[in-house]
């Protein structure tokens, strides 16, 4: 028809103007300051991703939302594996939420098991992803194909797992696939993660990771006081809002971590401006989700802890800005220090702590003078 002809005319209009204009800041904001950090916040999902792709290897700039969330992501994950007696590539998921953002924390999450030692397609093979109708699985029929007959994007189509039937509801994944992680990324209502699928875990695994990121507290998964209560006190827990700490029956203390993007993208963007670092690696944002989980002390660890505690923030935004730029160092990326600057470990970190900001300031008035 000619009106939705026209309608998607003006459609596609829109987003060429959009795309020239997003062009034309990116050249312009370079060409006038040329060792600027350019940060993509709460860009529109369907652009996000397209747009950090487009310029990431062109321009100094990164995506909080996509990559700043999947390495703070990934850092709770390296954490909480190693409270499991486990390694990053020991784990499988189970991930509720399919939207662009989501997967690109999937994504990034990918990327930290490759440098982990996986394959792409051994790492991509250890995640279920689920919608609203259930997992993006086999087209088999088993379930009606839900996932399958109202078409997948391509996006979507690369997380299909052929080890369960599309549909699939996420309780039976639980039972089938026997992840040892639940990844909440859905922001729906509260409560997607239940008590049977957290039983259903512990049956199997000796301590579940159960990581509702979803937020505000109004859509997280679930609480860390169901995950603690429905484990038997064995789940390692992250969160995406806070939560108030949970007492067990035995009056020993858990403090679930939020696992909040503050641990990583200050130190991120410190070391590409500290650095004028050309391009920031996917080696670079693992980097920083270790250096992250790496700062922290054996007493945070015992408290159930998986991130560091906020007073010690600034600490981990410099050990964050040091990994970050040894990395950049090691591949040649740094364009305002060489390694001859830095030799040690303790030159660099002294040349990012003179760099940090502090927000002290001189008093206008000498009250000793009164």
């Amino acid at each position: 028809r000619d009106d939705v002809s026209d309608w998607s005319s003006d459609v596609c209009s829109s987003d060429l103007e959009y795309s020239e204009m997003v062009d034309e800041f990116m050249q312009a904001v370079f060409d006038r300051w040329p060792n600027v950090v350019v940060q993509f916040e709460d860009f529109e999902s369907s652009k996000a991703a397209p747009l950090l792709n487009k310029y990431r290897h062109k321009y100094r700039c990164f995506n909080d939302d996509i990559q700043g969330t999947g390495c703070v992501t990934l850092a709770g994950l390296i954490a909480s594996a190693r409270q499991a007696g486990q390694s990053l590539a020991d784990l499988s998921f189970l991930c509720a939420g399919a939207g662009s953002a989501g997967l690109g924390v999937c994504e990034q999450i990918v990327d930290g098991m490759v440098e982990a030692g996986l394959t792409r397609e051994e790492a991509r093979a250890r995640f279920v992803v689920c919608t609203s109708v259930g997992a993006l699985g086999k087209a088999d029929g088993t379930h009606g194909d839900p996932n399958a007959s109202r078409g997948l994007s391509e996006e979507r189509a690369t997380w299909v797992n052929d080890k369960v039937s599309d549909g699939l509801s996420m309780e039976e994944v639980v039972k089938q696939f026997k992840p040892s992680v639940l990844l909440g990324l859905a922001a729906q209502p509260a409560g997607l993660f239940t008590r049977e699928m957290i039983e259903s875990m512990r049956s199997y695994c000796a301590r579940p990771i159960v990581m509702p990121m979803s937020n505000p507290t109004a859509k997280a998964e679930c609480t860390p006081a169901q995950a603690y209560e429905w484990s038997a006190g064995t789940a390692i827990v992250a969160t995406g809002s806070p939560f108030p700490p949970y007492t067990q029956g035995d009056g020993k203390v858990l403090i679930p971590s939020q696992c909040n993007n503050m641990y990583v993208f200050p130190g991120l963007g410190l070391a590409a401006s500290v650095a004028g670092v050309s391009e920031i690696t996917d080696a670079m944002l693992y980097k920083a989700a270790v250096a992250c989980v790496d700062t922290m002390t054996a007493e945070e660890i015992a408290s159930g802890r998986t991130f560091p505690q906020l007073k010690r923030i600034r600490e981990v935004s410099r050990k964050v800005a040091c990994a970050v730029i040894d990395e950049a160092l090691t591949r040649g990326l740094s364009t305002k220090i060489s390694r001859e600057e830095v030799p040690t470990a303790e030159d660099l970190e002294a040349l990012v702590h003179r760099k940090m900001y502090d927000p002290v300031y001189v008093p206008l008035i000498d009250n000793r003078r009164q």
